[in-house]
Protein backbone atom coordinates (compact mmCIF):
# COMPACT_ATOMS: atom_id res chain seq x y z
CA UNK A 1 0.00 0.00 0.00
CA UNK A 2 1.16 3.56 -0.75
CA UNK A 3 2.17 5.78 1.83
CA UNK A 4 -0.16 8.21 0.66
CA UNK A 5 -3.21 5.45 0.97
CA UNK A 6 -2.07 4.32 4.35
CA UNK A 7 -2.00 8.57 5.26
CA UNK A 8 -6.21 8.10 4.27
CA UNK A 9 -6.70 5.30 5.88
CA UNK A 10 -4.80 6.72 9.21
CA UNK A 11 -7.37 9.64 9.00
CA UNK A 12 -10.68 6.95 8.59
CA UNK A 13 -9.33 4.88 11.54
CA UNK A 14 -8.86 8.45 13.76
CA UNK A 15 -12.17 9.31 13.62
CA UNK A 16 -13.87 6.23 12.96
CA UNK A 17 -17.58 5.62 13.80
CA UNK A 18 -16.85 4.28 17.35
CA UNK A 19 -15.06 7.42 18.28
CA UNK A 20 -18.70 9.30 18.47
CA UNK A 21 -21.33 9.27 21.14
CA UNK A 22 -23.83 7.69 18.44
CA UNK A 23 -22.25 4.73 18.07
CA UNK A 24 -20.80 4.09 22.09
CA UNK A 25 -24.27 4.56 22.97
CA UNK A 26 -25.47 1.85 20.29
CA UNK A 27 -23.25 -0.70 21.33
CA UNK A 28 -23.27 -0.11 25.03
CA UNK A 29 -27.14 -1.73 24.52
CA UNK A 30 -28.24 1.67 25.81
CA UNK A 31 -29.98 3.18 22.59
CA UNK A 32 -33.56 4.21 23.21
CA UNK A 33 -36.44 3.64 20.80
CA UNK A 34 -36.42 7.55 19.88
CA UNK A 35 -32.49 7.10 19.02
CA UNK A 36 -33.30 4.08 17.17
CA UNK A 37 -35.78 5.61 14.85
CA UNK A 38 -34.05 8.86 14.53
CA UNK A 39 -30.39 6.83 13.69
CA UNK A 40 -32.87 5.15 10.77
CA UNK A 41 -34.56 7.78 9.13
CA UNK A 42 -31.25 10.43 9.29
CA UNK A 43 -29.03 7.64 7.96
CA UNK A 44 -31.54 6.09 5.07
CA UNK A 45 -31.24 9.74 2.69
CA UNK A 46 -27.26 9.05 2.64
CA UNK A 47 -27.39 5.48 2.04
CA UNK A 48 -30.19 5.56 -0.53
CA UNK A 49 -27.90 7.87 -2.88
CA UNK A 50 -24.99 5.52 -2.35
CA UNK A 51 -25.32 3.85 -5.81
CA UNK A 52 -25.91 6.45 -7.54
CA UNK A 53 -23.36 8.29 -6.05
CA UNK A 54 -20.65 5.08 -6.65
CA UNK A 55 -22.08 5.37 -10.68
CA UNK A 56 -20.89 8.49 -10.79
CA UNK A 57 -17.41 7.50 -9.99
CA UNK A 58 -17.40 4.60 -11.99
CA UNK A 59 -18.80 6.71 -14.91
CA UNK A 60 -14.89 8.41 -15.01
CA UNK A 61 -13.03 5.35 -14.87
CA UNK A 62 -11.43 4.52 -18.29
CA UNK A 63 -9.90 0.99 -17.08
CA UNK A 64 -12.24 -1.64 -17.43
CA UNK A 65 -11.15 -3.93 -14.78
CA UNK A 66 -11.44 -1.04 -11.90
CA UNK A 67 -14.38 -0.02 -13.34
CA UNK A 68 -15.49 -3.44 -13.03
CA UNK A 69 -15.24 -3.77 -9.46
CA UNK A 70 -17.33 -0.66 -8.58
CA UNK A 71 -19.80 -2.32 -10.90
CA UNK A 72 -19.95 -5.14 -8.73
CA UNK A 73 -19.95 -3.37 -5.67
CA UNK A 74 -23.10 -1.13 -6.98
CA UNK A 75 -24.46 -4.93 -7.98
CA UNK A 76 -24.20 -6.19 -4.85
CA UNK A 77 -25.70 -3.44 -3.34
CA UNK A 78 -28.61 -2.94 -5.58
CA UNK A 79 -29.47 -6.65 -5.67
CA UNK A 80 -27.91 -8.65 -2.92
CA UNK A 81 -27.19 -11.67 -5.44
CA UNK A 82 -23.29 -11.80 -4.77
CA UNK A 83 -24.10 -12.59 -1.21
CA UNK A 84 -27.06 -14.41 -1.45
CA UNK A 85 -29.33 -11.44 0.44
CA UNK A 86 -31.23 -9.00 -0.74
CA UNK A 87 -30.81 -4.98 -2.00
CA UNK A 88 -29.11 -3.57 1.30
CA UNK A 89 -31.22 -0.70 1.29
CA UNK A 90 -34.11 -3.11 1.60
CA UNK A 91 -32.52 -4.91 4.27
CA UNK A 92 -32.05 -1.33 6.60
CA UNK A 93 -35.32 -0.66 5.59
CA UNK A 94 -36.22 -4.04 7.68
CA UNK A 95 -34.05 -2.68 10.43
CA UNK A 96 -36.17 0.34 10.79
CA UNK A 97 -39.18 -1.57 10.91
CA UNK A 98 -37.79 -3.85 13.94
CA UNK A 99 -37.21 -0.25 15.72
CA UNK A 100 -41.08 1.06 14.52
CA UNK A 101 -39.81 3.11 11.72
CA UNK A 102 -42.83 2.86 8.99
CA UNK A 103 -41.99 3.40 5.28
CA UNK A 104 -43.72 6.51 4.97
CA UNK A 105 -41.55 8.15 8.01
CA UNK A 106 -38.51 6.73 5.94
CA UNK A 107 -39.82 8.68 3.06
CA UNK A 108 -40.89 11.70 3.81
CA UNK A 109 -39.62 12.76 7.21
CA UNK A 110 -37.42 15.81 6.78
CA UNK A 111 -33.61 15.73 6.55
CA UNK A 112 -31.75 17.24 9.54
CA UNK A 113 -29.22 19.83 7.71
CA UNK A 114 -26.26 17.94 8.88
CA UNK A 115 -27.65 14.96 7.40
CA UNK A 116 -28.62 17.02 3.96
CA UNK A 117 -24.69 18.61 4.23
CA UNK A 118 -23.74 14.76 3.86
CA UNK A 119 -25.73 14.53 1.12
CA UNK A 120 -24.63 17.42 -0.79
CA UNK A 121 -20.81 16.89 -0.33
CA UNK A 122 -21.26 13.02 -1.39
CA UNK A 123 -23.35 14.59 -4.71
CA UNK A 124 -21.01 16.56 -5.26
CA UNK A 125 -17.88 15.01 -5.34
CA UNK A 126 -19.05 11.65 -6.92
CA UNK A 127 -20.71 13.59 -9.69
CA UNK A 128 -19.03 16.99 -10.30
CA UNK A 129 -16.55 16.67 -13.67
CA UNK A 130 -15.03 19.70 -12.31
CA UNK A 131 -13.96 17.75 -9.19
CA UNK A 132 -11.45 14.70 -9.92
CA UNK A 133 -13.30 11.15 -9.19
CA UNK A 134 -10.31 10.49 -6.89
CA UNK A 135 -11.92 13.06 -4.43
CA UNK A 136 -14.80 10.90 -4.49
CA UNK A 137 -12.70 7.90 -4.07
CA UNK A 138 -10.81 8.97 -0.92
CA UNK A 139 -13.97 11.10 0.66
CA UNK A 140 -17.06 8.59 0.03
CA UNK A 141 -15.95 4.88 -1.03
CA UNK A 142 -13.20 4.51 0.93
CA UNK A 143 -14.30 6.38 4.02
CA UNK A 144 -17.26 3.65 3.98
CA UNK A 145 -16.06 0.25 2.77
CA UNK A 146 -12.73 1.02 4.90
CA UNK A 147 -14.37 2.29 8.01
CA UNK A 148 -12.46 0.14 10.69
CA UNK A 149 -14.75 -2.46 12.31
CA UNK A 150 -18.05 -0.78 14.86
CA UNK A 151 -16.74 -2.87 18.11
CA UNK A 152 -16.08 -1.98 21.03
CA UNK A 153 -12.87 -3.41 23.02
CA UNK A 154 -14.97 -6.06 24.13
CA UNK A 155 -15.48 -7.42 20.92
CA UNK A 156 -19.61 -6.37 21.06
CA UNK A 157 -20.49 -5.42 17.43
CA UNK A 158 -23.68 -4.11 16.19
CA UNK A 159 -24.48 -7.27 14.95
CA UNK A 160 -24.36 -9.43 18.09
CA UNK A 161 -25.86 -5.69 20.13
CA UNK A 162 -28.59 -5.49 17.43
CA UNK A 163 -29.31 -9.71 18.49
CA UNK A 164 -28.61 -9.94 21.57
CA UNK A 165 -29.53 -6.57 23.63
CA UNK A 166 -31.86 -5.53 21.30
CA UNK A 167 -32.98 -8.07 20.93
CA UNK A 168 -34.26 -7.81 16.93
CA UNK A 169 -35.38 -10.99 15.03
CA UNK A 170 -32.90 -12.16 11.93
CA UNK A 171 -34.92 -10.19 9.95
CA UNK A 172 -34.38 -7.43 11.63
CA UNK A 173 -30.52 -6.93 11.96
CA UNK A 174 -29.89 -8.87 8.47
CA UNK A 175 -28.18 -5.72 7.32
CA UNK A 176 -25.74 -5.99 10.14
CA UNK A 177 -24.54 -9.27 8.48
CA UNK A 178 -22.96 -7.26 5.68
CA UNK A 179 -22.64 -4.19 7.12
CA UNK A 180 -20.50 -3.29 10.46
CA UNK A 181 -20.23 -6.98 11.22
CA UNK A 182 -16.47 -7.24 11.74
CA UNK A 183 -15.08 -8.55 15.24
CA UNK A 184 -12.43 -7.26 17.18
CA UNK A 185 -9.78 -8.93 15.62
CA UNK A 186 -10.63 -7.96 12.12
CA UNK A 187 -9.42 -5.47 9.73
CA UNK A 188 -12.22 -4.34 8.30
CA UNK A 189 -16.10 -3.99 8.41
CA UNK A 190 -17.16 -6.95 6.83
CA UNK A 191 -15.47 -9.13 4.61
CA UNK A 192 -17.59 -8.30 1.37
CA UNK A 193 -16.52 -4.23 2.26
CA UNK A 194 -12.92 -5.50 3.00
CA UNK A 195 -13.10 -6.26 -0.55
CA UNK A 196 -14.67 -2.86 -1.59
CA UNK A 197 -12.51 -0.83 0.41
CA UNK A 198 -9.33 -2.95 -1.87
CA UNK A 199 -10.80 -1.53 -4.76
CA UNK A 200 -11.20 1.61 -3.50
CA UNK A 201 -7.44 2.08 -2.71
CA UNK A 202 -6.50 0.18 -5.83
CA UNK A 203 -8.49 3.00 -7.46
CA UNK A 204 -6.56 5.89 -5.63
CA UNK A 205 -2.65 4.05 -6.41
CA UNK A 206 -3.29 4.24 -10.21
CA UNK A 207 -5.21 7.91 -10.22
CA UNK A 208 -4.25 9.87 -7.55
CA UNK A 209 -0.98 10.26 -9.33
CA UNK A 210 -0.29 13.91 -8.75
CA UNK A 211 0.73 15.81 -5.68
CA UNK A 212 -2.09 17.78 -6.16
CA UNK A 213 -4.88 14.85 -6.83
CA UNK A 214 -3.12 13.68 -2.90
CA UNK A 215 -3.72 16.75 -1.43
CA UNK A 216 -7.05 17.32 -3.00
CA UNK A 217 -8.77 13.68 -1.94
CA UNK A 218 -6.83 14.37 1.60
CA UNK A 219 -9.01 17.60 1.79
CA UNK A 220 -12.11 16.52 0.79
CA UNK A 221 -11.73 13.11 3.20
CA UNK A 222 -11.38 15.64 5.75
CA UNK A 223 -14.19 17.56 4.85
CA UNK A 224 -16.32 14.34 5.43
CA UNK A 225 -15.22 13.03 8.40
CA UNK A 226 -16.67 16.49 10.05
CA UNK A 227 -19.32 16.39 8.04
CA UNK A 228 -19.99 13.12 9.22
CA UNK A 229 -19.19 13.67 12.61
CA UNK A 230 -22.00 16.83 12.69
CA UNK A 231 -24.72 14.55 11.61
CA UNK A 232 -24.02 11.64 13.93
CA UNK A 233 -23.77 14.47 16.71
CA UNK A 234 -26.88 15.70 15.88
CA UNK A 235 -28.69 12.57 16.13
CA UNK A 236 -27.96 12.36 19.32
CA UNK A 237 -28.77 15.57 20.20
CA UNK A 238 -32.16 15.84 18.62
CA UNK A 239 -33.09 12.02 20.38
CA UNK A 240 -31.20 10.67 22.85
CA UNK A 241 -32.29 11.27 26.35
CA UNK A 242 -31.21 8.86 28.80
CA UNK A 243 -34.28 9.03 31.15
CA UNK A 244 -36.07 7.23 28.47
CA UNK A 245 -36.42 2.96 28.46
CA UNK A 246 -33.80 1.11 26.66
CA UNK A 247 -35.22 -0.14 23.53
CA UNK A 248 -36.50 -4.03 23.31
CA UNK A 249 -37.86 -5.46 20.75
CA UNK A 250 -40.81 -6.83 21.66
CA UNK A 251 -42.60 -8.49 18.11
CA UNK A 252 -44.77 -6.15 15.45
Amino acid sequence: MSTFVAELDQLISGRRKMTSPLYQTILAGKATERLLQTFVIQRWPIKSLWTRNILGIASRIEDYHLRRLLVENIYEEETGAMSDSRRHLETFADFGRAVGVTREALENTTAFPETQAVIAHNVDVCNNSEVHFTAGVSSVLLLMEGQPPIVTTGGRSMLSVMRDDYNLPEWGYEFFVHHASGDDSADAVSELEDEHAAAARELLVRYADTSERQAKAGSYLEQALELRHRHFDAIVHAAYDAGEPVFRYQGE
